[in-house]
């Protein structure tokens, strides 16, 4: 007898394990896309209560996009290297 309700499928530990990486890997795309969305609405809003030209807006959506990439940039090599680190190839001591 499961005790899941009606028309809920079990999902194995190792396939939830799965589903979370995956989701974390997306994240790199909300990043990219919210960072300069975000900071371009404050330079907007800054332009408006300052009175300038959309001067504000476009750096802040630019330095926001950029900020992602480099961070993104940073985050894939970081993984990278402890892939490297723990591979099978690796010659383990011991």
């Amino acid at each position: 007898m499961s005790s899941q309700a009606p028309g809920q499928e079990f999902v194995e530990p190792s396939q939830r394990r799965e589903i979370t990486q995956s989701m974390h890997r997306s994240t790199g795309s909300y990043e990219l896309v919210l960072s300069p969305v975000l900071l371009a609405l404050v330079g907007l809003w800054l332009d408006h209560v300052l009175g300038w030209t959309p001067i504000l807006v476009i750096t802040f959506a630019v330095v926001g996009f950029f900020g992602a990439v480099i961070k993104l940039y940073y985050q894939y090599n970081a993984e990278m290297a402890e892939h490297e680190a723990n591979g099978p190839w690796v010659a383990r001591r011991g």
